[in-house]
């Protein structure tokens, strides 16, 4: 991807030290100059035009603008024109095309990175302090004398007991290094032996694994991110290299 910093800066620069000093001191100078790196970045893409249209048509439902003269009064009220509406609403598309055309290529490396991040799990659960309770419950659960459900809620001491025991669906990452580590091997519908984390005794069961494929979906999600992070990384250099170059401009 070519280099915008230069340019990115040149029209930053232009401002003068007092505006750039202000922004900087009213913690405004990070979202504009990442502002600026997208228009750079993105100049040269040009949605379809129907696309751009349906956008404000969406945009209108949602700010329930009815007419011509609500929409007038709203762009007069956010001291906008028409075209910079349009040109606002364009963006995401813009978006959504570079990160594509730069990043697509690294897009399904990113996903096996970040797979068992993405991957969604439902799972079972009960925690107490006592180790007998804990193996009494978990016997009752293999002997199917009870359901999780009920002994999460009449048992359970922690905030799953609210849940009847059910945590998810969501990321397993979330979960302790521990339990991790029992779920990811586990078998869907098989209740664990009890285990002590830290000072808890836990009684878990996974209930359903859904694993995330690569389709077109993911690979705009995951290029979408490769963008994000080169934004940011994009942005924190130019502002580095702007207030370095200023006179009179230094971080606190």
């Amino acid at each position: 991807m070519d280099d915008f910093r230069h340019a990115v800066q040149a029209s930053l620069t232009a401002l003068g030290t007092n505006t750039l000093d202000l922004l900087r001191s009213r913690d405004l100078l990070l979202s504009l100059v990442r502002r600026q790196v997208i228009e750079k970045a993105t100049e040269s893409l040009n949605p379809p035009v129907d696309l751009i249209q349906k956008a404000l048509k969406e945009h209108c439902q949602k700010e329930q603008l009815n007419n011509d003269a609500s929409l007038n009064k709203w762009l007069e009220d956010h001291c906008l024109n028409r075209d910079e509406l349009l040109h606002q609403l364009s963006l995401p598309f813009k978006l959504s095309k570079l990160a594509l055309d730069e990043f697509g290529n690294q897009a399904e490396a990113h996903f096996l990175q970040r797979k068992e991040e993405i991957d969604q799990v439902t799972y079972s659960l009960l925690r107490v302090k006592n180790s007998g309770m804990a193996y009494e419950l978990y016997l009752q659960l293999e002997a199917n004398e009870s359901d999780f459900e009920s002994l999460a809620t009449d048992h359970s001491e922690g905030p799953e007991q609210r849940s009847g025991g059910k945590v998810g669906p969501g990321s397993l990452k979330q979960a302790h290094p521990r339990l991790q580590q029992l779920l990811r091997t586990a078998t869907p519908g098989v209740v664990q032996e009890p285990i002590l984390i830290e000072q808890w005794w836990v009684v878990a069961r996974l209930d359903e694994r859904q694993e995330a494929s690569f389709n077109d979906a993911m690979r705009q999600r995951m290029a979408n991110e490769l963008l994000q992070d080169w934004l940011t990384s994009e942005t924190k250099a130019v502002v580095k290299s702007l207030l370095s170059a200023e006179d009179g401009i230094s971080m606190p």
